[in-house]
């Protein structure tokens, strides 16, 4: 195989394994520890219970990246090679790839190896790694594919909803007592992720037609025009369904997909929260 497409499990596109008998792609799983369960986040079937656990759960919940070894295994069996990593600011995912890229090429020097730290999670990276497709696909070398999915990553964005925020509050990240206001209001927090892959809440907003209006406000003040967006939801593909109808009315020629968030994007959006990836180019 000559390339070989990652990423880790912030992202929610799942592909099959062969993409082509020349591309592969292959997500390496992210660790969820809820209290004494562990779940490693290698299969969209698991969110379900995975959300069970977390809101009857009363013990404090981790995330784990996956180890330099792991990314060392899955970096083998291509010439070249271009892993797509959650926010470095969320995780220590990029930090254990660029190890592990460092411990392969000094066994393998001819090996072309990119590590990209998304500054991001679920549908913006699933964005990116699609762009990475295609520009491979048109032919493109290994430094030009490089080049331009880090110039394509400038006009890339990532906006979500929460609808509950309960892990946030368990974890500390959250007072409680905003935490119980904001599900006794009805209020949806609406976030960006901000330059440096951090997260940032820029509107609170009261039920979900006024949250979806939001999202919709944040498009327009990123310049969005009628490109690529992505919706990725937890357990909530009716929410999904308005938010596509909500944007087509400001948008109608926007290209939209639906897909249901992974594992570790469940874990930070919660039952009911939406993440919105997009291209202003």
């Amino acid at each position: 195989m000559k390339w070989k497409i990652l990423a880790d499990s912030g992202s929610c596109i799942r592909h099959e394994e062969k993409i082509t008998d020349e591309i592969g792609f292959q997500v390496v799983p992210l660790l969820i520890n809820i209290g004494t369960e562990l779940f490693i986040d290698d299969d969209l079937s698991k969110v379900p219970d995975l959300m069970d656990s977390m809101e009857h759960s009363k013990l404090g919940s981790s995330t784990a990246c996956p180890s330099p070894d792991t990314y060392a295994s899955a970096f083998m069996g291509a010439d070249n090679v271009i892993c797509f990593t959650i926010s470095g600011a969320l995780s220590g995912s990029f930090n254990s790839a660029q190890l592990a890229k460092n411990l392969v090429l000094e066994s393998h020097p001819e090996k072309n190896i990119q590590i990209i730290d998304t500054l991001s999670a679920g549908t913006e990276m699933d964005i990116l790694v699609d762009k990475t497709i295609e520009l491979i696909q048109a032919g493109k070398s290994f430094d030009d594919v490089v080049t331009e999915v880090e110039n394509y990553h400038q006009s890339t964005g990532l906006v979500f909803m929460l609808e509950s925020v309960d892990n946030l509050v368990k974890n500390g990240r959250l007072n409680r007592i905003v935490g119980g206001m904001i599900g006794l209001l009805n209020i949806r927090l609406i976030g960006v992720r901000s330059d440096v892959g951090q997260i940032e809440v820029v509107h609170k907003s009261k039920g979900e037609k006024r949250a979806h209006n939001s999202i919709v406000d944040v498009l327009t003040e990123a310049n969005f025009n009628n490109g690529r967006i992505d919706i990725s939801h937890c357990l909530n593909e009716s929410g999904a369904l308005k938010l596509k109808e909500v944007i087509l009315k400001s948008f109608p020629q926007a290209t939209i997909n639906i897909r249901p968030t992974s594992g570790l994007c469940s874990y930070y959006a919660q039952r009911g929260g939406l993440m919105v990836g997009y291209e202003t180019v």
